[in-house]
């Protein structure tokens, strides 16, 4: 028999009430198997799992989402916004001061690349390939490429939207037991971070670790109240008290999804909203769900 070819296989019960027909797909996750009762003639389906019939689509589900993050970051190219002099001449100095000589200008007309945000003063490269520092006041007499005047936002809310590490506590509940969190996310692109996360769970009869990985994406960066979504997957340990008799220790592999939103505070603080439903893959036949509701503030670097 040649690899993908399905297997036919007549069987009969002792008691010969019905003729079995048994298809089996080489390399699947499920095998089926169909009887034709010969009393109502109708298809009987049983399915038997295959030993990781969980743990494997969530990998590959994990996978292909980082894969999909992974080619958004290698392909996608950098844009950096423009703007065009309206003034006679920009100054370009050598760094973000006005201590900092001026080295060359960009005349009006000519557009120019902004680069980078210290504080209120402005990287910026010219057409001709020169760079150099752009006070704030300047910045906002050019023109978009839309042709209406540039303006920009705080500098805190801007650091706030370009940010790269954040960290932080949550408390929330872990189904009727509190759990505390703290975790620490690091910004891969304006739609995507990862996070990493240790939960404990004090409970009345037993105590409970979580700590897993997620990749979280946020579809409205450029906003001080930002929804987002995350995907996780980890590990789960279950530790009862001593005092309970035959009690044993859990550990599992777990997956969980959440849905919650960040709001911007002041300074370099934020506060986020989230729920998460977790799934404990205790064994091949058994699973256990848990959901979590949270309240956390991080700060962002």
């Amino acid at each position: 028999m040649l690899p993908g070819d399905i297997q036919l296989d007549q069987q009969s019960d002792s008691q010969c009430e019905y003729d079995g027909l048994v298809w089996m797909y080489p390399n699947s996750e499920y095998v089926h198997q169909l009887r034709l009762s010969s009393v109502t003639r109708g298809w009987g389906v049983r399915e038997e799992p295959n030993v990781h019939f969980l743990r494997r689509p969530i990998a590959q589900t994990l996978c292909l989402l980082a894969l999909v993050v992974w080619s958004s970051l290698t392909w996608a190219e950098e844009a950096y916004e423009r703007v065009s002099v309206v003034d006679p001449y920009l100054e370009l100095r050598t760094g973000p001061g006005r201590g900092y000589p001026i080295t060359t200008i960009a005349e009006r007309g000519e557009t120019v690349e902004i680069l980078l945000r210290r504080t209120d003063w402005f990287k910026v490269r010219t057409a001709r390939g020169k760079e150099g520092w752009v006070v704030r006041a300047q910045m906002e007499r050019t023109l978009t490429e839309a042709g209406v005047k540039t303006t920009f936002r705080d500098v805190l809310l801007e650091d706030f939207l370009h940010r790269r590490v954040e960290f932080g506590f949550a408390y929330g509940r872990f189904e009727s037991d509190p759990i505390l969190s703290a975790f620490v996310g690091y910004r891969l692109h304006d739609n995507f971070l990862v996070e990493l996360t240790i939960s404990q769970v004090p409970g009345d009869f037993s105590s409970t670790s979580l700590f897993y990985a997620s990749i979280v994406s946020q579809p409205y960066p450029d906003s001080d109240w930002s929804p987002y979504f995350s995907l996780g997957y980890g590990k789960f340990d279950n530790k009862p008290k001593a005092t309970l008799v035959s009690a044993i220790e859990t550990k599992a592999d777990l997956a969980n999804a959440g849905l919650g939103v960040r709001y911007y505070l002041t300074r370099r603080f934020v506060a986020r909203l989230e729920f998460k439903q977790h799934v404990a893959l205790i064994d091949f036949n058994r699973t256990d769900s848990f959901k979590e509701w949270s309240l956390g503030i991080s700060a962002f670097f």
